[in-house]
């Protein structure tokens, strides 16, 4: 089947500049740490680097920040929202959802009405029979266990999906800090979900050409870097992945990034089971991508919130059980806004066209969760490619975007303002599972 080149004609427009926080540098001293004159107080400080030996990426499905912590102590949350209709309070999110909402591209660029974030009643299917669907919240009692994470760690309310879109183009980023341009999905059938190089070449998704301002439908196999292609040597990684429901194989977005996928990388795709085996067996990797993509995932018409919570802190005991807990960094966020209601405007635009931007997106929940966890909500903006970012700098490597311009991570938002690595280690955070209707 054909492949498609997107990094020789793809570039990165309307970036922003480098916010504050986005780099990390080390803290030095000018008195030698042998020098007769030298004291603690002349000892580098130390960093992300001489912290963390494993990050563990978190993936779930299809919620903003206002649907999950929107009513959380202080963050930027929302208890009044201003509709076509009149200004409500936002009704309580069901465990599970009576449908789906839209949130293609189409449908986020409705949502954002041109950043006045007032479109969200324009979109079929975000209330029915008055039920104001889309403006629904979780409260704490129905997310309990997240929540509990987010006091205990700490909670980033300034970050932002990279995309105005779904799932194809939000994992990819959190893999490889761009996505080639696609903007929506491919259009696959239920029985076979592959979204990439393992797709019938029939298979097209919609990209964005930022040098003709057009749209193209091209083959969802992209020669894009991702992060395994700059881990130094040693530094190993597994992507633990489930079933697509009806699929006996794993469901990766590694799959659309040819490298990986027809690569000896693709040996490193296993079932999300090995999780606990190799943590149990002192074989977790340094880099780990955690993607739940069956009943757990906890999209909306699929299955129960409480459920995939369950599924999540049951994997994170076991990690806060071992030996790993002590130098790991736990990153906890969704692939896309879901169609849910967020408040908050995208604090930059990019793409080719200003009146309707490829990105950023709507935010997403992110919880940091780690024995080095600044505990509070952080208020710095952040974005999808802050992730790889993130791995990028606690293993020295070189950016995506040196390699890529279309990559999205040499001017993110690189996390380490929601660390303390100066700080007592805080203790592992046992939870248990609930009874789930």
């Amino acid at each position: 089947m054909s492949r498609i080149s997107v990094a020789a004609i793809l570039f990165a427009v309307g970036c922003g500049k480098t916010p504050s926080g986005a780099t990390h540098t080390d803290a030095t001293s000018t008195t030698p740490p042998d020098s007769p004159n030298s004291s603690p107080m002349d000892a580098p400080a130390p960093t992300a680097s001489d912290k963390i030996k494993h990050i563990i990426v978190v993936v779930k499905e299809n919620h903003t920040f206002d649907n999950y912590f929107g009513s959380f102590p202080g963050a930027d949350g929302i208890a009044q929202i201003t509709t076509n209709h009149g200004v409500i309070s936002p009704p309580r999110a069901p465990d599970r959802t009576p449908r789906d909402l839209c949130h293609a591209h189409t449908c986020a660029l409705a949502d954002l009405a041109g950043g006045a974030m007032n479109g969200w009643d324009s979109v079929a299917g975000a209330s029915q029979n008055g039920d104001d669907l889309t403006y629904a919240q979780y409260t704490e009692a129905d997310i309990p266990n997240y929540w509990q994470y987010a006091r205990h760690f700490a909670l980033a309310d300034r970050f932002f999906a990279n995309v105005l879109g779904p799932s194809f183009p939000g994992h990819t980023f959190v893999l490889a800090a761009q996505a080639g341009w696609a903007t929506g999905n491919p259009n696959t059938q239920i029985i076979h979900p592959y979204w990439g190089c393992d797709q019938d070449s029939s298979t097209l998704v919609t990209v964005e050409d930022p040098v003709t301002c057009t749209d193209k439908q091209v083959f969802p196999c992209f020669n894009i870097p991702s992060v395994p292609d700059i881990l130094p040597a040693g530094v190993d990684w597994k992507f633990y992945g489930s079933n697509f429901y009806v699929l006996p194989e794993i469901w990766s977005m590694f799959d659309a990034i040819n490298g990986v996928r027809n690569g000896p990388g693709w040996a490193n795709i296993v079932k999300e089971t090995n999780f606990e085996t190799d943590i149990d067996n002192h074989t977790l990797p340094a880099v780990s991508f955690l993607v739940d993509q069956d009943l757990d995932s906890e999209h909306p018409n699929v299955g129960s919130v409480c459920s995939g919570e369950n599924w999540t802190v049951g994997r994170l005991n076991r990690l806060m059980a071992s030996d790993y807990w002590k130098d790991t960094a736990v990153l906890f966020t969704m692939d896309d806004f879901g169609g849910w209601y967020d408040h908050v405007p995208p604090p930059r635009a990019y793409g080719c066209n200003p009146a309707g931007p490829y990105g950023l997106g709507f935010r997403l929940p992110l919880i940091v969760i780690s024995p080095y966890a600044k505990k509070g909500v952080y208020h710095e903006v952040a974005e999808q490619a802050s992730i790889p970012r993130f791995i990028e700098t606690v293993f020295k490597t070189p950016t995506l975007s040196s390699m890529d311009p279309a990559a999205q991570d040499g001017q993110a938002n690189d996390l380490t303002g929601m660390f303390d690595f100066t700080q007592e280690p805080l203790l592992p955070l046992i939870l248990g599972t609930r009874t789930c209707l």
